[in-house]
Formats: C-alpha cells, structure tokens, sequence
C-alpha cells in the first residue's frame, strides 16, 4: 500500500522501500506477539513460532524485528514529523490490543468495537497510505486523503476477518473455525446478532462457562440465521465503497490504478 501511494507522485524508490520494509517487519513484529497473547497455533495455514520454538522465542524474536524496523526508519531519511506518525501508528496498535485484551467475554458496543478495530488494524493501514503520500511529497490534503483511506481499508480488513472467523474452513482461512469466539473476543457478526434477546441470553452462558467445539458452532449457526452475517457483509461493502470515493479524490495514474487494485481482495 505505501509503495503504491508513493507511485501517486515523483517516486522516490530508495525512500519509499526503506519505509515500507520498515513497516512489514514492525507488523511481523506484532504478528508474532499476537499470536503468543492469542495462543495461535497456525496462521496463515502455517505452524507459529511459538508453537515451533516457544513462548520465549516468539517474544525475543518480536522484539529483536521493532528493534530492525526502527533501524530502517532511520535508513529512510523520513523528517522527524513522519517518524512520530509511524510511531503513534505502533502506540494505538498496542492501545488497540490492551483494549481488545482487557475487553474479552464482555459484549462492547457498535461504536466501541470501531474504536478497537481502527486502533487494531486500520491505524498501520493508515500510516503505511499517508506515508507512501509523503515520500511522493504530495500536498497535505492529498496526504489526508490517503490515511482516511488507509484507515477505512483497515476497517474493511478486519471485519472481513472477523467473516472469516465465523464463516470459513480452517483450511482457507488459516486457523480454526470460532478462533475468537473461544478466545472470547466478540467479532462483528456476534456483536450484530446479539440484539436478539435469545442470542444475548446464550452468548452470556458461553461466555462464562466451559466453552466447546459444538457452542461454537451453535453460535455461528445462528449468527447466519439471524442475519447477522449478511449485515457484516453490507457493512464491510460500505467501508469499501468508502475507499473507493475517497480514492476517486486522488490524482489519476498508476498509484490509483494499483491502490483501486487492492480493493479486489474484498470482491
């Protein structure tokens, strides 16, 4: 996403690598610690380093991949301004995280899981876009564009995996089937399906109980049944289309061409 962004004026390519490098391996950094928080075994449909080496080894290799990405950041030439907008992006995420750790087995409100998903996913988003803006020196209002961007297209990621979570296969989707329902994070379509009264009273019984396969899939089963699925869906389709129009605001050329292509993952 940053170096498309980047391609939406004079592309600077030692710039913008160095940057996005920077940005991949901050994430795989926090990737790893997630999965040590969330007691994943498999992501992506592959074995997680904890699972292979060990709790301490995913944690040591976490840091040691900040530590890297601090070292490209400095690589890049960013101004200090730049700098401290990657920084924040890594403070909400793990704000984001605390929040969405602190707030298991509870049921957060509409407004309350946005807040958590924006500061989760949509933040890194948003700063890799705006950063891409930047090394292309594009004017601030194009730059604001491209994190507002970057931001809904988050929202659009994480809500598309919360779909997966309750709507996949463990082979497609990487891990198993209800991973964050056990987990007692509360992804959108239960949120959704919980104003039935019925759904409420049962989610409040998993939630503070022995939890088992078969819960699980009772709870998603009645996620579809109630439609809260497909209400996910329409949500998820007005986040994207919101991309759409805010790119439609952005000069036309190859930049576009490849940020309007990374909305086909959701098609």
């Amino acid at each position: 996403m940053l170096i498309a962004a980047a391609h939406l004026g004079e592309y600077r390519q030692n710039r913008a690598m160095h940057v996005a490098m920077a940005i991949e391996v901050i994430h795989s950094a926090t990737l790893l610690h997630d999965d040590v928080i969330d007691h994943a075994d498999t992501r992506r449909g592959e074995s997680t380093l904890h699972t292979d080496q060990g709790d301490h080894m995913a944690i040591y290799t976490g840091d040691f991949l900040l530590a890297r990405g601090l070292r490209l950041i400095a690589r890049s030439g960013l101004q200090l301004r730049e700098m401290a907008r990657i920084a924040d992006a890594v403070e909400q995420i793990c704000t984001g995280e605390v929040a969405q750790y602190l707030g298991r087995n509870k049921v957060p409100g509409y407004r309350a899981y946005l807040r958590r998903i924006m500061s989760k996913t949509g933040i890194l988003f948003a700063a890799s876009a705006a950063s891409g803006g930047y090394c292309a020196e594009l004017p601030d209002d194009q730059i604001r564009l491209l994190w507002h961007f970057g931001m809904r297209f988050g929202a659009a990621f994480q809500i598309r995996d919360d779909l997966i979570d309750m709507d996949e296969s463990k082979q497609s989707a990487g891990k198993p089937t209800g991973h964050d329902l056990v987990e007692g994070v509360l992804t959108l379509p239960v949120l959704l399906a919980s104003a039935d009264r019925d759904f409420r009273r049962m989610l409040d019984i998993f939630l503070n109980s022995p939890r088992s396969h078969r819960d699980v899939q009772e709870l998603i089963r009645l996620s579809h049944q109630l439609g809260a699925i497909r209400q996910s869906r329409q949500i998820l389709q007005r986040q994207v289309d919101r991309c759409g129009e805010t790119l439609d605001r952005l000069p036309a050329g190859p930049g576009r061409d490849m940020l309007f292509s990374l909305l086909d993952l959701f098609h």
